[in-house]
């Protein structure tokens, strides 16, 4: 009797294995509240076979009575196993899968094919993993966590991101293993709307990023990462993000909440110079109101998805921007902007007194682009238009204080480069200048003067796949730019000269030249703080 028992025993558990769904497919990663498998497997030239699970929820839909508030990390849990297939969509400028938050690119940003459209959805706050053939759970590789850029206005974490060059390299043998995680956040109208007095959050998109980075930390050990070695990597408004969260305070006014990461590596923080904005943000919710032909924030939380995507349109691409570069709409733009609480003060003056995230950040590179005001910025009319200009960022400047600009910024004869190196200053190179010098003997600073030394250009070298997707004007750059790249995020000596007192750093041509900074770029960036600093100048 008994092998006969064990005969039908056996038999059922064969029946039901052919029946029943594999409960343990390839790359399943269970996180708790939901089990994802790869959406796909990407193989890089050299060989490294990169499996990528896309649209791994890190908060709540921030739709209803969510809409304008700080994301909700409360996530639900969900039975069915995830494949990252495209969750509400028809996919993004990224491809299929790429869920977008709602996005607007006017018809003036230099993406053909994005321009003067809009896309994306609401139910949008998801991240991608990126885990190379071979990493497990207990490995602990370090982990480089990106935010993307592009004027705090459009695209998402598979438009400007693409790591696959990085695991390129490291399958040339010029770096060890990580791990990628990239994510989306919301922008324009809703990710940074506010108004004081009104129940809803500040720079809410900013707080998708950090609560996105706390997922990493949280989540990353069941993919093979190590939480205490993440790298925060961003560029542009990205960058600018990671640049405010290094004075983030806590609810309580405080630094004592440690950042979610150990690292930054910022390409160009796009940070405009707003200090006092308490009335500008007033003036542009009104303006909000209006345009979505509601009187109060109730109506614009019961706007439809399709409708509220529409007010999106409006404000960015059909009203123009006026906020003085980096960001994009009217008044004051779209974008990170002190709250009265989060972020008491513009991050120059925070870092100026002390109040900076000192013991969480280990190390961070800080870098610019020679000449990021070449396309970021009008230089039409100049120096007679100048004033205008200026006036963007210091709305109140008398003609004294714009001629003390033109004194040190105008040389006759070189009049698109006198606002092509204002923009650069005031809304990029300063603030990379000014936390290098907020955090000295962590820092590593450079200026990349390679041609044509445009806004995002550096972005190309280091995220580089080959010259169609990712094309350079000098490719014997890429491969020590990665290789330094991949040697900071494992924690090893980049060869960077770290920034001091001596302002020591890279000046990159047709090498990584060790320098110091430039005498007429320091005296710029003080003249921008001295500016911006004065309340008379109404910055």
């Amino acid at each position: 009797m008994l092998p006969i028992l064990l005969t039908l025993f056996l038999t059922t558990l064969a029946v039901q294995a052919r029946c029943d769904p594999d409960p343990s497919p390839p790359g399943l990663i269970d996180l708790g509240y939901a089990r994802h498998i790869p959406t796909s497997i990407n193989t890089t030239a050299s060989g490294v076979r990169v499996a990528i699970y896309n649209n791994i929820r890190f908060a709540r839909s921030p739709t209803g009575d969510l809409r304008f508030r700080a994301p909700n990390t409360d996530l639900p849990h969900v039975p069915d196993i995830q494949d990252g297939t495209n969750p509400g969509g028809p996919g993004g400028p990224g491809g299929p899968n790429d869920v977008s938050c709602i996005s607007s690119a006017p018809w003036y940003i230099p993406f053909p094919g994005l321009n003067g459209t809009t896309w994306g959805q609401e139910d949008c706050l998801f991240l991608d993993v990126y885990v190379p053939e071979g990493v497990k759970p207990g490995d602990d590789v370090p982990v480089l966590h990106n935010f993307h850029g592009s004027a705090y206005a459009f695209g998402s974490k598979g438009t400007f991101f693409d790591p696959m060059g990085l695991f390129d390299a490291v399958g040339k043998g010029n770096g060890g293993k990580f791990i990628a995680v990239a994510n989306n956040y919301r922008m324009g109208v809703s990710g940074f709307t506010w108004a004081q007095g009104e129940d809803l959050d500040g720079n809410v998109g900013l707080l998708d990023c950090l609560a996105a980075a706390e997922w990493t930390s949280k989540y990353i050990y069941h993919f093979g990462g190590d939480p205490q070695r993440i790298t925060a990597i961003g560029q542009s408004a990205g960058a600018g993000i990671l640049y405010y969260l290094t004075v983030l305070h806590d609810a309580h006014g405080t630094l004592d909440t440690p950042l979610p990461f150990q690292q930054i590596f910022i390409s160009s923080p796009a940070g405009p110079q707003r200090r006092n904005v308490t009335s500008r943000q007033r003036q542009l919710f009104d303006l909000v109101l209006d345009t979505a032909n509601t009187t109060s924030l109730a109506g614009l939380r019961a706007l439809s998805e399709t409708d509220f995507i529409a007010l999106n349109d409006a404000m960015i691409n059909q009203m123009p921007s006026e906020g003085g570069g980096g960001n994009l709409g009217p008044i004051l733009g779209f974008g990170p902007a002190p709250d009265g609480s989060r972020i008491p003060d513009i991050p120059s003056a925070l870092i100026q007194r002390g109040a900076v995230h000192h013991h969480d950040l280990k190390g961070l590179i800080l870098g610019s682009m020679a000449s990021e005001g070449q396309t970021t910025s009008s230089d039409e009319g100049m120096p007679d238009a100048f004033g205008a200009l200026a006036r963007r960022t210091l709305p109140n400047a008398s003609n004294e204080t714009v001629q003390e600009v033109l004194d040190l910024y105008y040389t006759p004869g070189l009049e698109s480069q006198l606002a092509w190196d204002w923009t650069t200053d005031v809304v990029f190179a300063c603030n990379a200048f000014n936390l290098a010098r907020g955090l000295p003997g962590k820092a590593r600073r450079y200026i990349m003067s390679t041609p044509p030394a445009t806004h995002g250009e550096d972005l190309l070298y280091y995220f580089y796949v080959d010259d169609e997707q990712t094309p350079v004007s000098d490719p014997q750059l890429v491969e020590p730019f990665q290789t330094k790249l991949l040697a900071f995020l494992h924690g090893e000596d980049p060869q960077w000269p770290v920034y001091g007192d001596d302002e020591r750093l890279f000046n990159i041509t047709d090498s990584f030249e060790a320098t110091t900074l430039p005498d007429s770029l320091r005296a710029r960036c003080d003249l921008v703080n001295k500016l911006v600093f004065d309340p008379a100048n109404g910055a």
